[in-house]
């Protein structure tokens, strides 16, 4: 393997503000880019550094948004400018005030999504999505603003979607842009022969199914909840729900659990910060994932899933819709048709008469897409087209 800090390799500066942890979305998709670099997996490209800070857990408001705002920042002008780097990278859209003017080199920015930056509100199924920060504090406007200036002071960007895609298109007009979808290890999801046993969650003889992500209301578990109330009495009592995420809404609703408790949906919050062994258990054991999210900057848990054969039933919304086989996606309104894709499963289910779901191989050759060395390539030549 080749060092990722050999002498004929171009440099990158990897730049981003507080640190996350990498079982986070941004946090996990920094942490593979900086592993990747340190490995030597990016071809023609080694890490110059990494800029970040830590100030822990307990740190005071006031000392955190001196951080955001004016130290880093600081510090972050003068190691560009002493760098004899190529290339840098702010990481995420969050970050983007971090962008200096003359850098000297070019500079991108990694952008997710801009659900806080353009928040917007959506009406689903008769219910109103709000997706981003609809009324943020007086102190985050002035973060937000800085954010999108840094954002136009971008050489370019890269998007890990085509929903991001069009948004940075149509937001920021002439300023580059690459697409890049995320590279994920789907082999740490594979089931392996024979199977572990199953959670003793899963133990009763029930058509178990698995729910992956917070109870925030683009989620839209209440609209799942609602549309499983509604199917006949006789298979709702043969059904399981499984939720790993939050249950709390964190707007102050009713959690999942309760809302599930009153529409007689047999429901079970397993918890949050689940292991990935745990987790991968669930998706082997239970029959389908159901995902009705009105909006995903990416979408990992289809992903993983799915490269774990587990089939996934979720909704045409960007930008898990691009992730999912073509035509598999179900209207995000039509409360019917997650309804029949329920009853699809619960008859296979009971055609098997008790023996195990067979992992779906389709599925798993599907997401080889997302393949790491994909993703190094694709990136790579990103980057290069900037120091060219």
């Amino acid at each position: 393997m080749e060092d990722g800090r050999g002498s004929d390799r171009r440099r990158i500066l990897l730049v981003r503000g507080g640190v996350l942890s990498p079982q986070s979305g941004l946090g996990g998709a920094f942490h593979d880019l900086r592993t990747s670099l340190e490995g030597g997996h990016v071809p023609g490209w080694s890490l110059a550094g990494v800029l970040e800070y830590d100030l822990g857990p307990k740190a005071p408001g006031w000392r955190r948004l001196w951080q955001r705002w004016v130290a880093h920042p600081r510090r972050v002008r003068r190691a560009v400018r002493q760098n004899d780097a190529d290339l840098v990278m702010v990481t995420d859209q969050e970050q983007a005030h971090l962008v200096p003017n003359r850098a000297g080199m070019p500079v991108l920015v990694y952008v997710h999504d801009a659900f806080h930056l353009f928040p917007e509100r959506l009406s689903l199924a008769g219910e109103v999505l709000d997706i981003g920060e609809q009324r943020p504090s007086i102190v985050r406007r002035r973060d937000l603003r800085r954010l999108e200036a840094g954002l136009r002071r971008a050489d370019g960007f890269v998007c890990n979607t085509r929903a991001t895609e069009a948004m940075c298109t149509e937001r920021f007009a002439g300023i580059s842009l690459d697409r890049v979808p995320y590279g994920v290890e789907v082999g740490r999801y594979a089931p392996p022969t024979p199977l572990p046993a199953p959670p003793v969650t899963l133990a009763e003889d029930r058509c178990h199914f698995l729910v992956v992500g917070s109870h925030d209301p683009r989620k839209r578990l209440g609209f799942l909840i609602r549309t499983l109330a509604a199917l006949p009495h006789e298979v709702l009592q043969q059904l399981h729900i499984h939720h790993i995420g939050e249950d709390a809404c964190p707007y102050g609703g009713a959690a999942a659990s309760e809302l599930a408790a009153s529409a007689g949906v047999p429901w079970q919050h397993v918890g949050s910060g689940i292991s990935d062994e745990i987790l991968n258990a669930y998706r082997w054991h239970t029959q389908a994932l159901l995902f009705p999210s009105g909006a995903e900057g990416f979408g990992y848990p289809p992903v993983e899933s799915m490269a774990a054969g587990q089939p996934v039933v979720v909704s045409d919304r960007p930008a898990h819709n691009e992730l999912v086989p073509e035509g598999t996606a179900i209207d995000p309104e039509d409360e019917s048709a997650w309804r029949a894709a329920v009853v699809a499963h619960v008859e296979a289910w009971a055609a098997r008469k008790g023996t195990p779901r067979p992992p779906d191989d389709s599925l798993i050759a599907h997401v080889a897409f997302l393949a790491p060395e994909r993703f190094h390539q694709d990136m790579a030549a990103a980057w290069d087209r900037h120091v060219a």
